[in-house]
């Protein structure tokens, strides 16, 4: 069975054959192993480590450092790469659309990555290439702002080559590449360059390779694998199809170690934090700033097992108290994580993503609240929105969409932090509650807190005015659990199993698929290969109808006269479900009929899918995305993506516009393509139902409109959609809503409907339409004012009722009152005995089994009791108790 380390082992012990390059040989660097940790590294002279961080401080700070900016950084970075013959490809977006198991791009190679029957084939527009890759990830949440260098947002600039040795390049190369770039653009002096050898690989070994990471005083600067074989069946491993460099360049630290700044923060967001000081007013010790940082190099807080010891020692070694450390670094480190989480942000919004309670979007939302109660707790007067504008002015020449997209993104940033607000004085209740019960606060009871009430450790932190023993792992386990949990419909785009798993025969062949071709297969004949009575399923060579799919419903109709109810796909092939199974032999030659007029209506709404999501877009935003969708005869809806309810005014427009584009008459072309071709033509808003299964695709183009991968039925003009009438819209779970409409004869039928209710409730109130509304207004009016008249006179039938009762019991010298009451409210019955409970205890109850028991001020009887001795079950207090006969 492999293991890294087993592989570590023998790749160190073959050396020459993973690791050597003619460059150590040519340029003088020897071989050498690390007494610290035993990796092997390569370097002019031998050290008294690898070089990695973990064993030695940074020690490329510069007394006065330069202020290159990050794009200015970029161009010498970019130039270098197109002098050695790379194409520079366009960043892809931070979500990752073309993968269904990944919400965000997490590396640069993710880019050109597609799964295709579980698999990881892969897909580039050149070779070799550069992309200005932006990555998020978020399990080092808790380190942002603390140690100097991590990020929730960063470029991986990265430099891929793909297929050697038939294309692209290999080892020998990348590396030389690497010694002229660190060497002779970024500055390196060769004496302190430190090659350590390393294994990458996935999880379950489908992919791994030898890796060698670049050390320069300290900091890892890039790490360049080459991912070059896969585990075998036999327990061994062989050689990829395709072998991959896969070097990610970690861009800000490129740029810190060049301006050679205190963190890697003040080098790639120097204008940003400027802007913040300057508004708080916050005065910086940088001596204590530059020692601190010194020190914070080799701090990782996920892996402390004691922050609040690990602050002490720094405090100590910075000969400070811990409320001297927390006064004076507490505020410059919440001003690195905000730099941080707003340009994470402003990428991910931007690109259509939004914060949420599920998936992906769950971590926007902790990034987002986190850096909002960074904001309040140290009132640095500034808004978030003014933060993220300075890095879309500050990245314009790199990411122009980021500042074009800046009135969308701030649209979702003012309902979040609406949302904040709202949920911050009940979560700040909870926290002072929390905190009083003195008791260990454990990783998953935080997680809960903050999943449930929005408890951030921050925010415990400041109910507490004092250091709490919070787990350094929260963010990673929280994160953990949602990073994984992207959530997608039934894809356009894909077919899904059946839903009753049938056993079928292995040599079954796949069926033919005719139902594409609706203007001449309307019907056709076929030759049974299969009949399973026990589920009713009959499998044919051929077919014409559509299996449910891709949020479609399958075609019904008949199968030699006998009904065909439903249709489904279980691998390649189609399982038809009739209603008598028992009438067909393997081998008969059957004739298969369409239901047309429903699949004339399921088609309707299918086009009329895809009109609705590119019509959303518009409307809504760049972030409206489909979340899932269901094509049926009767009536379709998907699912959008979208931070809040649309008003009344808002969906007519909505819809006023479909209609348009339907009126139009745009042709629905439908085309297979290339997928790489398919990619670079229409981008990826070709996945709204998921990433593409296939190295070809199937693209529905609405002329000048819209193109959807998808594998669905469709007309060939919009104007045969029809009429498109918008039923309802209702908000489904956290930013996501969903629109519900009818098409073309269906859509008619819900208007002459709706007409007709018009009519009946105008006749009802002897008005015009024109006067229907004023009508029910006035008559509302009535209502209310009827209701409260009728309100105070049962208030008054009440009390005269509950003073009969006393006189009654007075006039037998009753001491107190059990009497069953003509009433059926709750309500009426509650008065009557509040009343009677200003003179004497009572127990009154109704035929339904309500009960009320009330006692006066003076009474030493508890209501509780008397309802219990009465024989119902319920609570109150000792005054006043209700509840039902047990």
């Amino acid at each position: 069975m492999l293991s890294k380390k087993s592989l570590q082992q023998q790749f160190a012990s073959e050396y020459k054959t993973y690791y050597q390059v003619p460059l150590f040989v040519n340029e003088g660097f020897s071989r050498h192993v690390c007494p610290l940790c035993g990796k092997g590294y390569w370097s002019l002279t031998e050290q008294p480590d690898c070089g990695d961080s973990a064993h030695r401080p940074y020690a490329f700070f510069r007394q006065k450092p330069r202020t290159e900016t990050y794009a200015g950084f970029w161009k010498k970075f970019e130039d270098f790469w197109k002098k050695n013959g790379h194409a520079i490809v366009p960043r892809y977006p931070v979500v990752s659309r073309w993968r269904d198991d990944l919400p965000f791009t997490i590396a640069s190679i993710v880019d050109f990555q597609r799964l295709e029957q579980g698999k990881v084939v892969f897909e580039y527009p050149a070779n070799p290439l550069l992309v200005p890759q932006m990555c998020l990830r978020f399990p080092d949440i808790a380190n942002i702002g603390v140690t100097g260098r991590h990020f929730s947002c960063f470029m991986m600039a990265g430099q891929h080559a793909f297929g050697a040795p038939k294309t692209g390049y290999w080892k020998d190369e990348c590396l030389q590449y690497n010694y002229d770039f660190l060497t002779g653009v970024l500055g390196v002096p060769k004496a302190d360059l430190i090659y350590g050898e390393d294994l990458w690989n996935m999880p379950d070994f489908s992919a791994f390779g030898p890796s060698v990471e670049s050390f320069a005083h300290g900091l890892e600067l890039v790490n360049s694998v080459f991912m070059q074989y896969r585990a075998n069946a036999a327990g061994g491993f062989e050689e990829l199809d395709t072998k991959v460099i896969d070097v990610g360049w970690g861009f800000e630290r490129l740029l810190w170690y060049y301006n050679g700044t205190p963190t890697a923060y003040d080098a790639v967001f120097a204008k940003p934090l400027a802007f913040l000081k300057h508004q708080s007013g916050l005065h910086v010790d940088q001596d204590l700033l530059d020692r601190y940082a010194k020190i914070s190099s080799g701090l990782d807080v996920e892996s402390v097992v004691n922050l609040k010891q690990e602050k002490q020692k720094i405090a100590e070694q910075l000969g400070l108290s811990m409320a001297q450390l927390e006064k004076t670094i507490a505020p410059m480190q919440a001003m690195y994580a905000v730099a941080d989480h707003s340009r994470s942000l402003l990428f991910a919004l931007s690109d259509g993503a939004l914060p949420s309670n599920a998936a992906g979007g769950y971590n926007l939302r902790v990034l987002l609240r986190r850096a909002l109660s960074f904001l309040n707790e140290y009132k640095f007067n500034v808004e978030l929105e003014q933060i993220m504008q300075l890095h879309a002015e500050d990245l314009k020449p790199l990411f122009p969409e980021l500042h074009e997209n800046l009135t969308d993104v701030f649209e979702v940033v003012a309902v979040e932090k609406r949302k904040y607000v709202q949920s911050m004085q009940k979560a700040t209740t909870l926290a002072g509650q929390v905190v009083a019960e003195q008791k260990p606060i454990t990783t998953q009871k935080l997680m809960m807190l903050y999943e449930s009430h929005g408890i951030t450790p921050e925010l415990l932190e400041k109910a507490s005015h004092q250091a709490l023993e919070i787990p350094t792992d929260f963010y990673q386990k929280l994160t953990e659990r949602h990073v994984m949990g992207k959530s997608t419909s039934a894809e356009d785009s894909a077919e899904p199993a059946a839903k009753k798993k049938i056993e079928l025969p292995r040599d079954l062949p796949s069926t033919k698929l005719l139902y594409y071709d609706d203007a001449q297969l309307k019907q056709t004949h076929a030759t049974i290969l299969h009949v399973d009575r026990e589920h009713g399923v009959v499998v044919t060579d051929q077919t014409v109808f559509y299996p449910e799919g891709g949020g479609q419903c399958a075609d019904h109709g008949m199968m030699e006269g006998i009904e065909v109810p439903d249709v489904q796909k279980q691998g390649g092939i189609v399982l038809h479900f009739v209603a008598d199974s028992s009438a067909f032999q393997v081998g008969q030659k059957v004739l298969l009929q369409l239901d047309w007029e429903r699949r004339e209506s399921i088609s309707r709404h299918h086009t009329a899918t895809h009109v609705m999501i590119a019509t959303a877009r518009n409307v809504l935003g760049g972030h409206a995305w489909q979340h899932g969708s269901h094509k049926d005869e009767d009536e379709a809806h998907v699912d959008i993506t979208h931070y809040e309810k649309p008003s009344a005014t808002v969906i007519a427009e909505l819809e006023k516009a479909a209609n348009k584009i339907i009126q139009e008459a745009r042709g629905v072309q439908v085309v297979w393509m290339d997928r790489g071709s398919a990619e670079q033509k229409y981008g990826f808003r070709l996945y709204q139902g998921g990433g593409a299964i296939g190295k070809t695709i199937r693209v529905v183009i609405i002329d000048d409109y819209d193109a959807e991968a998808c594998g669905g039925i469709h007309r060939t003009r919009t104007n045969q959609i029809g009429l498109l009438k918008i039923t309802g819209v209702e908000q489904i779970q956290d930013s996501v809503i969903r629109v519900r409409y009818k098409a073309g004869s269906k859509a008619l039928e819900h208007v002459q409907k709706q007409e007709q209710l018009l009519q009946e409730a105008c006749a009802a109130l002897s008005v015009s339409p024109d006067q229907l509304t004023s009508a029910v207004k006035r008559l509302f009016d009535e209502w209310k004012t009827a209701k409260k008249e009728s309100e105070k006179a049962q208030e008054i039938l009440a009390e005269n009722f509950a003073h009969k009762l006393v006189e009654d019991a007075q006039a037998r010298k009753a001491g107190q009152i059990n009497k069953e009451v003509p009433y059926t409210s709750m309500k009426l019955l509650e008065a009557v005995a509040t009343h009677i409970s200003q003179k004497m205890d009572c127990v009154l109850w109704t035929q339904e089994g309500l009960y009320v028991a009330a006692t006066t001020d003076a009474s030493l009887q508890d209501a509780k009791e008397l309802l219990k001795a009465a024989g119902a079950k319920g609570g109150g207090t000792k005054r006043f108790a209700r509840g039902k006969k047990e």
